[in-house]
């Protein structure tokens, strides 16, 4: 489950890389949540798609992800760790913590609550 949980990971990354919001939202089951500091709660896929062109838009193309702790319960999952996000010039635009709820669902992971602060 943990090599699952890594995998869905790389795939987030790779979103960024690529600044893909729509595959971002793939990663996250169609009811979930983003906790974005200092801004209203973002909730279902369409709406976290937007939320992330509109980040790509303001010059985030890079960014890590590093799981600090991983917990396994089920069919739930709680990941929590650090980020950073950057631009095309290596600048740093933020860096902080993050708390996944990951769920089980038909066969692969996804995002249920996101929530981060910078």
């Amino acid at each position: 489950m943990r090599t699952k949980i890594n995998q869905r990971n790389d795939q987030f990354n790779q979103a960024i890389h690529h600044q893909d919001g729509h595959a971002l939202s793939l990663l996250y089951t169609g009811e979930a949540v983003l906790y974005p500091p200092k801004q209203a709660i973002v909730q279902g896929r369409e709406a976290i798609a937007q939320f992330f062109n509109a980040v790509f838009n303001m010059g985030v193309c890079k960014g890590g992800f590093s799981t600090k702790d991983l917990v396994i319960a089920g069919d739930y999952a709680f990941e929590s760790g650090e980020y950073f996000l950057g631009n095309a010039e290596d600048q740093q635009l933020a860096k902080g913590f993050y708390m996944y709820i990951w769920q089980y669902v038909e066969g692969d992971w996804y995002i249920i609550n996101d929530i981060w602060n910078d």
